[in-house]
């Protein structure tokens, strides 16, 4: 759901003398959003890995610890998907 600029702001105004930071809020939800929406970025936990250069095992541990969003598939083996979004955000925010 797009809100108003203006409607974002009154918000966030009203929330500031409590400390909630209404727009980081507004921004995390709309990301979520966007990748709950995008089905086609979803990638293997072999094709994740090797995007990432990195091992399988790496790629599930990065899921357990929560910093790279996974879904389940509708089949009935479960496999493991990954967010292709969210793997390029945590990998860009790597320290080299």
């Amino acid at each position: 759901m797009d809100a108003p600029v203006t409607v974002i702001e009154s918000i966030a105004t009203l929330l500031k003398p409590y400390g909630i930071d209404f727009r980081e809020m507004w921004r995390r939800e709309q990301s979520a959003q966007n990748d709950q929406a995008d089905p086609d970025e979803l990638m293997t936990l072999k094709a994740a890995a090797d995007f990432a250069k990195v091992s399988v095992w790496t790629v599930r541990r990065w899921c357990r610890k929560g910093v790279v969003s996974r879904k389940t598939s509708q089949a009935r083996c479960g496999r493991i998907l990954i967010s292709k979004r969210s793997l390029i955000k945590f990998l860009e925010n790597l320290p080299c």
